[in-house]
């Protein structure tokens, strides 16, 4: 495995554990086992503090998984 599919895998391990930890924080606010806007108010401001933190991430992750790709399509078809 060379280093772009190491970076690749490991930054998608760690993005899929941070976005379940938001995802376990906004399920603990669940009131009755039921989900409502009025019951995540309080968490608008920290959740769209954190989606303008994470979103560069994102942006850097993407076109490294489209390099990836692009490059086995290329292996494949190089045949």
């Amino acid at each position: 495995m060379d280093i772009w599919s190491k970076l690749f895998n490991y930054s998608s391990a760690a993005l899929g554990a941070i976005l379940l930890v938001v995802v376990f924080i906004v399920l603990s606010n669940a009131e009755d086992g039921m989900l409502t806007v009025e019951g995540l108010q309080h968490l608008e401001e920290p959740l769209t503090s954190f989606y303008h933190f994470i979103l560069p991430f994102f942006y850097l992750w993407i076109p490294l998984a489209l390099f990836i790709f692009g490059r086995f399509l290329v292996r494949l078809f190089k045949k």
